[in-house]
Parts: structure tokens; sequence; C-alpha cells
């Protein structure tokens, strides 16, 4: 059996345990989601990890500036997603240089072929995955390619040191990393001109919902950074990361940083969507291997966890007495450069070596903190006695603790195959009156999310269905079935059903939607604006139905940067500033229903943002993100019970003047310029086209756009 062959059997094991890891943490890392889209990074740790991190981080700051020689990451803005093939900034390009593609060595010029990724963890040990080197003799003829990256001339080939595994080598298949002695010689250069990446064991170095940077030689080609729309979203207590990083074949045995360009993982396993036990391909078929790994539908990443590999190797042993006089060296290279610095393992106030510090030592989960113990005192006091480096947890014993009620919020329907979606002959109980959803002409189909069969994905929710624009992460339409009488709602306030609570849609990636921690939080003014308003989706046969109908309107994919003025009909009702202020969309609907005719309570309902290329954008340290400062919306009424009683209103809302004169950060409402247009204007400014019933049924066809002063100025009522 080859060396590839080899490979090949031993990833495939690895990635069934990955899958199975993943599978086990489906809510959790629903959860982990929910948390960390409402309030950021961060949301889903422990209070004290957060702690921890914070201080951790605090002294990697202060020891960076005090000793700007040495290699510690600091934070800084990452460009946009794809992976680049140049390096993002300064400290990327220095963490990428150890960073090496594995290749079948051929000997000097000749070009090799690759086939997986690894680094240095020290001057001659190079660290990559058990499945690459499932045993010792597979990484003979082997050789590690530094430095073969694009630049402004072209592709460099970079130099190729031959690997030695019979000085070194060392391997863990649960863990699935090897560690394998690189000659420190080649082509008159020496390895220690690329310098290396530690393994440094303590923890925390990254939260939940923070990026993870991985520096990879994708399908042996050059050197690539991931380094956006990359969130972590789970940490396992097995010693695993679980992360949407994009990567592909040959990605196996690369580097994952933190935002802080430590090393917090050694990425080892792609995880495929799984149906009944099998590998989905994208366009949503069963994959079988003849089609290749770029036709597999990957769902997330795992990486294995610094920490862990540290813990793993302080318990390894090796017979060769030369091979474990290395391994000790190396394990002895772990130990916290912050915390060696400022002599303890965290601090609240930290000072340069040599200054004055007030130093309070905080519970860490390195191994040498055994038999340490620390007490906690406020609200909770606490007491935590550090594990011992082969325990999984340190002990925490509550002896107080202060009741808090907790706000009950609302309910989201967990049977994501159960929603009906849009009803477009919902108009009459006869089903003769049709309102089609918005067409999507080839020349728009590349800027909207993907299903498995490669069509615009229409994701179905009660009563409504919408498709997502995947570059802008928001909603590119939707259409919702509509019903005002008063026999299918329910009396009450809007809290009747709990709290708001607005969440991801777990059927699409977190990369493809809009959190709060990205825009609408830091933004401040700007509002959660629902595209389909809850007002309007919240009704039904049943309680239940209500319920659950309302709760999908918070999913992040009907979210848009609105005003609250803008979205409610009476946001007086709300906010008593906004006292006497009619919202724009609310009293477009609340008009023409009041126009209805023989007890008619239904309609059809499209809308979306109109997402312009010149749109302004903002960032808050996560990416420049554009907001739209125009909506559109249509809505069809049936004035008897025929197709040719159909009507259908349409409207375009520009903010434009509002946001310009106040910007996103002292956002005001009352300023909107409101227009009713026709649809083909509506679809020239959105690219959609529009069924021609629809264009029949258009009350401004063929007129130019009328600015309403008042919605009893609407046309066609």
């Amino acid at each position: 059996m080859s060396r590839l062959e080899d490979m090949r059997l031993a990833r495939k094991e690895a990635q069934a345990a990955a899958v199975a890891r993943f599978k086990a943490r489906t809510d959790e890392r629903a959860h982990n989601k929910a948390l960390i889209a409402e309030n950021g990074p961060g949301a889903a740790d422990s209070k004290e990890r957060q702690e921890n991190y914070r201080r951790r981080i605090e002294g990697l700051r202060s020891l960076r500036a005090t000793a700007p020689k040495l290699p510690f990451g600091i934070e800084r803005k990452i460009g946009p997603w794809d992976p680049v093939l140049v390096a993002p900034n300064e400290i990327a390009r220095k963490a990428g240089k150890p960073v090496a593609r594995l290749v079948e060595y051929r000997g000097p010029g000749i070009e090799p072929e690759g086939f997986a990724t690894g680094f240095l963890v020290a001057p001659d040990l190079l660290l990559t995955n058990w499945h690459v080197f499932p045993h010792r003799s597979n990484a003979n003829g082997c050789a590690a390619n530094f430095l073969y990256e694009k630049s402004e001339l072209g592709t460099q080939i970079g130099v190729s040191f031959e690997l030695d595994p019979g000085r070194f080598y060392i391997s863990d298949e649960k863990l699935d990393f090897a560690i394998v002695a690189v000659r420190q010689i080649a082509a008159d250069r020496a390895l220690s001109e690329m310098g290396q990446i530690a393994l440094i064991e303590a923890v925390p170095k990254i939260l939940k919902g923070e990026a993870v940077n991985i520096i990879q030689y994708p399908e042996g080609g050059p050197k690539q950074y991931a380094v956006a729309q990359n969130r972590l979203v789970d940490i396992l207590d097995e010693g695993f990361l679980h992360y949407e990083t994009d990567t592909l074949e040959g990605s196996s045995g690369s580097p994952a940083f933190s935002s802080n360009w430590e090393l917090v993982a050694l990425h080892h396993a792609g995880i495929p969507q799984m149906r009944d036990g099998q590998v989905i391909a994208t366009d949503g078929t069963l994959w079988s291997e003849d089609m290749g790994d770029d036709r597999v539908k990957w769902v997330a990443n795992e990486g294995i966890r610094v920490s862990e590999l540290v813990r793993r190797l302080r318990a390894m042993k090796s017979e060769n007495p030369f091979e474990a006089e290395i391994l000790k060296s190396l394990i002895a290279s772990t130990g916290d450069p912050v915390a060696e610095a400022f002599g303890a393992i965290g601090a609240t106030e930290m000072s340069p070596i040599g200054q004055a510090q007030r130093t309070r030592t905080i519970v860490g989960e390195t191994a040498d903190m055994s038999g340490v113990s620390f007490t906690f005192t406020g609200p909770v006091t606490i007491n935590v006695t550090a594990a011992a480096p082969d325990a999984a947890e340190p002990v925490v014993e509550e002896k107080t603790a202060t009741v808090i009620a907790v706000e009950k919020s609302i309910r989201f329907d967990p049977d994501y195959d159960n929603r009906d979606g849009y009803d477009p002959l919902f108009l009459q109980d006869n089903r003769r009156i049709n309102v089609p959803i918005p067409l999507m002409p080839d020349e728009i189909r590349g800027d909207l999310l993907p299903g498995d069969d490669g069509a615009p994905l229409i994701l179905k929710y009660h009563h409504f269905e919408l498709v997502m624009n995947k570059k802008r992460r928001l909603q590119a339409w939707s259409a919702v079935n509509v019903d005002y009488s008063t026999s299918r709602k329910k009396e009450g306030e809007r809290n009747m059903w709990g709290s708001d609570r607005w969440i991801p849609d777990p059927r699409i990636p977190a990369k493809a939607q809009i959190f709060d921690a990205d825009f609408y939080k830091p933004a401040g003014n700007i509002d959660r604006g629902h595209i389909v308003r809850r007002e309007d989706n919240e009704w039904g046969d049943d309680d239940a139905e209500m319920e659950y109908a309302n709760s999908d309107t918070f999913h992040w994919t009907n979210c848009t940067p609105q005003h609250e003025a803008f979205n409610q009909s009476a946001p007086g009702r709300n906010d008593k500033t906004y006292t006497g202020m009619e919202g724009i969309w609310g009293a477009f609907e609340n008009h023409i229903q009041q126009s209805r005719k023989n007890g008619d309570t239904r309609a059809c309902i499209l809308s979306g943002p109109i997402l312009a290329e010149n749109d302004p954008s903002a960032n808050f340290g996560l990416g420049d993100i554009k907001y739209p400062l125009r909506f559109w919306k249509i809505i069809c009424v049936a004035e008897g019970d025929t197709q040719d009683d159909l009507k259908a209103f349409g409207f375009i809302l520009n903010q434009s003047d509002v946001v310009q004169r106040f910007g996103i950060e002292r956002f005001r409402p009352g300023r909107f310029k409101k227009y009713q247009v026709s649809l083909e204007a509506i679809g020239n400014a959105t690219g959609l086209r529009f069924d021609q019933l629809l264009l029949t049924a258009d009350t401004m066809r063929g007129q130019p756009a009328t600015e309403l002063a008042d919605v009893r100025d609407m046309r066609g009522l």
C-alpha cells in the first residue's frame, strides 16, 4: 500500500470520529451560536473563562508593548473573506513563515507535488496530523517545502528541507497528531531562518465566536490565509475545537490561530453534511469517492486544541533515550510567556518586567497548577481547586447564591422540516388567484445563497419564505401570507409570547448571516428591523401556530438595519419619544387593509431591502458591512374571486437623507422619503423580475414614481 493510500485511509478514520463528535454537539453548538449572535464573541463562554481570557490578553498586549521583538500577535483588522494568497498583515506573514507544504521529495531542481501542511514547533521539529504520517516510515522520502507562495513576480518555489523520521517521530492516533524531525540544512539555507510557532499550553487564548485564522496549502497549491468569516463555534472537553473557517484537501496539519495570532489548534478534519450515515455532495446527491473532495458539502471543521496536545505530550514516553531527550526539550518550551513574564498565571494589573506590579493570581488550566487552591468571594462564594494534569475539569463548589428571576423569552419551533412557507394561492378560498414569488434571473443568481441543488435556497418559515443574498448576508426578498382577521389573532401585548430574542437560522452557515455583535448592537440607534413584520405574521388557527409564526420573524435572516419608527405602524406605543409618529410600512398596510370590502382580511406581501453597490458601510471590528438605504414592498390584495381582481401596490422607501445627516449612530426617524412605484421600477432597482400576473395587477403600471406626502395619496384604492 502506498504512502498516499495509507494517508487516505487514516484520514477517513479521523474524519469519522470528528463527524461523530460534531453530531453529538448539535444542541450545544446551536445554543452557542444563539448566544454569540445576540451578545457577541465570548457570550457562550463561562464568566470565569471570559475573565481569564481578558487578563491574559491584557498581559499579552503589555508584554508586546515593552518587548516588541517578542513574537506576540496584536489585534488588528483582518481583510474581507476569500482565502487570500498574500498575508493580510506583517504578523500574519511572520506566522506563516514556519508553515510548510508537505511534499514527496524528488531532489533539488524538481518542483514536488504537495499533499498536506505542517509547521515548525521547535527549531527542527514539524507538527502535522497522524493521518498524514500514520507510521514513521510514511515520512521517509518526504520534505517540508517552505515559502511556496504567491508574490508580485509570480509563484516562489521556496526551499525544501528533508524530513528525518529516523531521528525523531512521535504520534497519537486519537488526537490525530504527529511530530517528525526535519534536517536543518538544504540548498545552503538553514532551517532556523524559517522560525517556529510555539506550542503554548496556557488557556484560554480564544473565546467562542472569535475568529480562527488558518494558514494552509490547500490542494498542494501555494500558501493561503483564511482570515474572515471563520468563527469558533464550540470547544469540546475532549480536546477539540469546531469552527467555520474554510479549508480544502491538503489543509490537513495546518496551524489555526486566534485573532492575536497565537496558535490555538492543529487543523485535522473537515466535517461533511451527512444523511443516513452517508456523505452529501454539493448538488444534494449522495457523494462517492470518484467525485473528489471538492464535491463534498462541508459544514464545519475540527482542530485539536493546543492545550490538549501538550497535555498528551507530557504523558508520552519514548524508549529511545535520544528521542526522549528531544521530547523533554519540546515540552519544556510550552510554558506561557505571559505568565512567565509577570510571575503569575494571570493578573488584574500587569507591569513590565523589572517594574513594580500588583498581581492577583487567577485560575488557569495549565498542568503545573496541581494542588493550588483559590477562593473568590462575591454574591456567589466559590472555592476552586485546580485539577491535577490528568483531571478533566477543576472542582467547583458553590456555597451561596443569589436567586435571579429569568424572564421568559419567545420559543421557536424546533422542527425546521415542518414549515410550509409562503402559499401563492392564499388570497381566496377557491385558490383561483395566484401571487407568484419574485423571479430571479441568471444575472443575480450568483449573488444568492444556493441550496444543495445549486439553485437559490428558499428558506421556509411559518407563513413566509425568503432567499438570502450571500455577499451582503442580508435577505434578497421575502414573501408572506397575512391574515388580519381578529378570529385568527390573539389579544394581548406583544410580550405575551415572551421577550423578543433574535436567533440564527441553523440551516445555513453563520457566515451567511449578520448578527447583533457584527452590526446592530455597536451601531447604536440602528434597530433590528423586520422585513416580514411580526404583526403581519402573528396569526393562526390556534395558539401554537400564532406563537411559532411570531417567533419565526426573529431569525437574523429576516433582519435588516432599520429604525423602529420605520418598521412599526404606531411606534409611540413602545417608546413615548415617537408619540404621534406613524411608521411607514405599517401605515401603508393599515391603510390598504382598511379599504378592503366584504370582510376581506387577507393579503400577500413581497418585500426586501434594495442592496445597491453604492450602499454605505461601517466597520465595528469584524469587517466592513454595507447597510441598505432603500427598501421595497409589494402589497397584493383581491377585490373579487378571479385573477382579474388582483391588485398590486408597489412602494420604495428611501432613508438616505436622514442617514447622511445624522449617521447610523445618531439615527432619527421622521425624514423618510416614500414613493409609490411600479413593479418594473422595483425590478430595475433590485435585479428581480415579477411574474406577468403581478405586472398586470400593478396599480402603477406604466406610471412614474410618485412621492407620497400622506398614505391617503396612495393610488389604486
